[in-house]
């Protein structure tokens, strides 16, 4: 049988948070980029950064609360023994 791995907590939801800030970025790198240069770019891009980037934020927020109970409960747990 296959060992299983642990995962830290938070470690998904912090891969979907840097995706999400990526993208982000991306699309306002893009609205700035075809700014410049005089074109017009679809508007669905400056949504998906002003609505990724906030996105992202609360999505590592939640990883940062989750982190705070796992070690309050570790040092919780490790104070009973």
């Amino acid at each position: 049988m296959a060992a299983q791995t642990q995962r830290p907590p938070g470690a998904v939801l912090g891969t979907v948070a840097a995706v999400l800030a990526l993208a982000g970025f991306a699309c306002l790198t893009a609205v700035v980029i075809a700014g410049l240069a005089g074109g017009a770019i679809a508007p669905v891009f400056t949504w998906l950064g002003m609505i990724l980037l906030p996105l992202a934020f609360l999505v590592m927020l939640v990883v940062l609360l989750q982190g705070i109970a796992h070690r309050s409960r570790a040092s919780r747990a490790a104070a009973d023994l």
